[in-house]
């Protein structure tokens, strides 16, 4: 595919949204890729829901649906555009996006949902034949969960880019900064829920949770917050992940379901909750002081980032996986740790507390965090520089 970037040598003339009553209003895509975004994480969420108290029974399942419907929604939406910015205002779209295959005008983010559209509608077919030729999955990752999973995130960054764009050339107003939240959240917890099988609650005593748990935060919260340029960046977004995934919990446990694949071991009356979030939140809230009180280069930024991570959610996670695994306190429709998979035994010998592998010796776990923090300073300096590469978009 061949795509040309104007010379910037050449005038860029801005896109303003349009104005209604003295407010800058933002473009009706930029709702629509957000949305789509939100629509497909919590599509995820659902059909984890869904396999977990009711298992694979059709195809178009409701979860199903709403995964496809958020991709057709970016992807039309996305497309719509393009044709717009390439036949009937050409003369602008000249200065102001990239031109794709010399005919097309378009914005990069758009460009990225597109092609998330397409690889999340190719993976439709592509799965309802694996299920048909390999039966049921027995991991989330799956070749054609795969190339869902990757047109998610394209659609989701996609979305972070469109917005982007606006938010440089336009100075951002509330508005705008809501949308780029929903999406930066929305990817984040597709994110998470990729790692789903190492992000456990009984796992949140092994030092490679809290090396996936880091690595993923710190390669995108600095990022998202250098992008938003808000004080309080990185919370807002860290704050989005957790209620998405809370209320997602507490609705989907208001309606009835019941198994209907075997073996059934454990008789459910309705929708199982997914794992409580992730408490990235307060290292967020650290992460952005430093942020803003730090002077320092972007390496020395990133190792402040990287430590304020690891620490605080080790400070917070560890004590709080007892609580989520342990306590009476926790099994019930707020923190959801009595949901339980129909397939598994409800007396199952590790249900309510550790299996002694997922504990790590201290020397262990001291020297797991040590690689963590290393990994992150890593993934942090990656991340600032992600951010300024955002703050830059103009196309």
């Amino acid at each position: 595919m061949s795509i040309t970037i104007p010379s910037p040598n050449q005038p860029v003339m801005s896109l303003k949204p349009r104005a209604v009553a003295g407010k800058t209003v933002p473009p009706v895509y930029l709702y629509a890729v957000s949305l789509a975004s939100l629509f497909t994480i919590i599509g995820v969420l659902w059909d984890i829901s869904w396999h977990r108290s009711i298992g694979r029974d059709k195809f178009l399942s409701p979860p199903h649906i709403l995964i496809y419907l958020g991709a057709l929604f970016a992807g039309l939406f996305s497309g719509i555009r393009v044709l717009w910015n390439s036949f009937y205002r050409k003369e602008v779209s000249r200065s102001t996006d990239i031109k794709v295959w010399g005919i097309f005008y378009s914005s990069l983010g758009a460009l990225f949902c597109i092609w998330g559209a397409i690889a999340m509608l190719t993976s439709a077919p592509f799965d309802d034949w694996w299920h048909s030729a390999y039966g049921l999955d027995v991991t989330i990752l799956s070749p054609p969960h795969t190339l869902l999973a990757m047109g998610m995130i394209f659609l989701q960054f996609g979305a972070c880019v469109s917005i982007s764009k606006y938010l440089n050339t336009q100075g951002g107003g509330a508005g705008l900064r809501l949308l780029f939240i929903i999406g930066a959240s929305s990817l984040l917890c597709m994110i998470y829920t990729l790692g789903t099988d190492y992000l456990r609650t009984g796992r949140m005593r092994d030092p490679l949770f809290y090396g996936i748990a880091s690595v993923a935060g710190l390669l995108f919260l600095p990022a998202f917050g250098r992008a938003l340029r808000l004080k309080w960046g990185m919370t807002a977004v860290a704050l989005g992940y957790f209620l998405i995934i809370t209320l997602s919990n507490w609705i989907l446990q208001l309606f009835p379901a019941e198994p209907k694949l075997g073996p059934i071991l454990t008789h459910l009356t309705h929708f199982q909750a997914g794992p409580f979030p992730l408490l990235i939140v307060v290292p967020a809230i650290a992460m952005d002081l430093i942020l803003q009180q730090s002077k320092s280069g972007d390496w020395v930024k990133a190792l402040l980032l990287s430590v304020s991570f690891v620490a605080l959610l080790l400070a917070v996670q560890y004590p709080f996986s007892g609580f989520l695994l342990e306590s009476p306190g926790a099994r019930n429709w707020f923190f959801g740790s009595d949901a339980w998979y129909f397939g598994d035994s409800p007396d199952a010998p590790y249900r309510y507390k550790f299996w002694p592998g997922n504990i790590a010796p201290f020397y262990d776990l001291l020297k797991g965090l040590l690689i963590t923090i290393g990994a992150g300073w890593i993934c942090a300096r990656i991340s600032l520089r992600w951010g300024s590469w955002l703050q830059n978009i103009q196309r």
